[in-house]
């Protein structure tokens, strides 16, 4: 066994991704998994023209896995937003350590890997800050309501635009109140004349 985890490691081609690029788009075959060195990805599903981000992966951090067990195409896209380097392991030199994993334990991780695929469709259907496609290399996705301003993210404009504009009542009004004195107190010297 440890033989062929050497076979896997030996098998891996180191990669180089510049910010923008990407890895692979949703629907792409899949023939390999990727062990991510340095960067950030960005994987995301799409939504009409635009895209919504599901998740962000860092150094250390395994993708395209779930193809690796169901052999199904790419789920969602992968995108470097910053210089990226990886290891791309192909499927083939897996293949020859998963051959020897027990039977109930492929089913088992079949069922994962599927319900990880529908959840990937309800993270898409239910999310709602979408990432337009030009801006592959923006940092942070802004969610509906937050403007950003230099760096900092002011959710006052969203608290100011969902604030009815306050109203003054009729009866209440100070201005009113001193309008109205002197033309009650010409009424009450009227009724006292009479």
């Amino acid at each position: 066994m440890r033989d062929m985890a050497v076979n896997a490691k030996a098998a891996a081609i180191k990669k180089t991704y510049a910010p923008g690029q990407q890895l692979f788009r949703e629907g792409d075959p899949s023939n390999c998994m990727y062990l991510i060195q340095k960067g950030t990805i960005s994987i995301r599903k799409q939504k009409a023209t635009a895209h919504v981000e599901i998740a962000r992966l860092y150094s250390n951090e395994v993708l395209g896995e779930l193809s690796f067990f169901d052999r199904l195409p790419r789920s969602a896209g992968a995108v470097a937003l910053t210089e990226v380097e990886v290891l791309e392991i192909p499927f083939d030199s897996l293949d020859k350590i998963y051959d020897n994993i027990p039977d109930y334990m492929k089913t088992i991780i079949s069922a994962v890997a599927d319900r990880l695929r529908k959840a990937n469709d309800t993270i898409r259907r239910l999310q709602k800050n979408v990432v337009k496609e030009d801006s592959a290399s923006e940092a942070e996705p802004q969610v509906k309501g937050e403007a950003k301003t230099e760096g900092k993210t002011d959710t006052k404009a969203e608290a100011k635009a969902d604030k009815p504009a306050e109203t003054k009542p009729e009866a209440d009004s100070e201005e009113e109140d001193k309008s109205d004195k002197p033309a009650e107190a010409k009424a009450d010297a009227a009724k006292d004349k009479a």
